[in-house]
């Protein structure tokens, strides 16, 4: 009996040792980065400080996910042992909302919700945001800035970026993504109308 426990004993052991070799890879998790700035200037609020929404960012679903992808032609590679720490449009919509907030310093920019209407709100579409296995980048965006005050025009841009870059880790595949998201919010802080 005590024979037969031992010989038990030791093939469970045998196949957790198995298992344990088995294991998958190591999952690494990655985000896009909130940019550090030097000047940590507060904004002062007042009631007559413009506040501008950013709403979360509109992307294809095949992209809006926690998949680290790149592109082969047709084909979608997901990566195997990495994922993005949130959906990716909101990792986007956090990234190009702190990069504005740092470079506009007359206004307050949220991307949270709001006890009230905002002063206006930045409305943000990407078509295209692929990484191909080559290391060419490209982001299709538009978007538009939509006033609070009706009688105010509504402004609307389009941009095309491209960047290139090693793809060989996928460190490297989310620093070429981050590379095109800081590219957009550039384009964007500069087309906001806020007043000094």
């Amino acid at each position: 009996m005590i024979f037969l426990f031992r010989r038990t004993a030791l093939a469970l052991l045998g196949g957790c040792g198995l298992l344990a070799g088995c294991a998958s890879p190591q999952l690494y998790i990655y985000t896009l980065g909130i940019p550090l700035h030097t000047d940590t200037k507060s904004l002062q609020v007042s009631p007559q400080t413009t506040v501008v929404q950013v709403n979360r960012v509109v992307m294809p679903d095949y992209l809006d996910c926690q998949d680290i992808i790149t592109r082969q032609g047709e084909e979608i590679r997901r990566s195997p042992n990495s994922r993005w720490a949130s959906r990716l449009s909101l990792g986007v919509t956090d990234l190009i909302t702190n990069e504005v907030a740092a470079t506009q310093r007359n206004a307050l920019f949220t991307d949270q919700p709001l006890a009230q209407s905002a002063d206006m709100q930045v409305m943000i579409a990407i078509s295209e945001f692929d990484v191909d296995i080559s290391g060419h980048a490209i982001l299709n965006a538009h978007w538009a800035i939509v006033p609070r005050d009706r009688h105010k025009p509504l402004l609307r841009n389009i941009v095309h970026l491209v960047a290139k870059g090693p793809v060989k880790t996928d460190a490297d595949t989310a620093a070429l993504m981050r590379n095109l998201v800081m590219q957009l919010a550039t384009q964007i802080s500069k087309s906001i109308p806020v007043t000094p």
